[in-house]
């Protein structure tokens, strides 16, 4: 049924009674044929034609947008903080940090900015089960 009906459509509006005479429908059938086809079909000027393709556009990838205004001192001051607490022998724990920022950083300004240094490779990082301890690499 779906195939006889595009068959009769073309670029050129056809009514739906012409359409329904054509194909031999009802008029339930052809609404339910129609139905079926979803986005082939389209309304022109009063009268129903093939649909054109529609174009497929790629997304474009939407990468990390990086640090607000607001949030870009808060992370400076962290990560000079990690620097200057790092330096010392037994390095730094994120406990240690939000004790020594009073309420200023948030837990994860801490990992942002460790994750980042770690990938530039400025500290390192050993693990005793969730605790992590950061130290500047040498």
């Amino acid at each position: 049924m779906e195939a006889n009906i595009l068959s009769l459509l073309s670029d050129s509006p056809v009514t739906f009674n012409a359409l329904q005479k054509a194909a031999g429908l009802s008029a339930t059938g052809l609404a339910l044929g129609l139905v079926s086809l979803g986005g082939k079909v389209a309304v022109q000027d009063g009268g129903l034609v093939l649909a054109p393709e529609p174009e497929v556009q790629a997304k474009v990838p939407a990468g990390p947008r990086g640090p607000t205004a607001k949030v870009q001192p808060r992370l400076e001051a962290c990560r000079s903080l990690l620097l200057s607490m790092a330096g010392g022998e037994s390095g730094v724990t994120a406990k240690a940090l939000l004790e020594a920022s009073n309420g200023t950083f948030l837990y994860t300004d801490i990992l942002l900015v460790a994750r980042n240094l770690l990938a530039a490779g400025t500290i390192q990082e050993s693990r005793k089960g969730r605790k992590a301890t950061w130290v500047v690499g040498s």
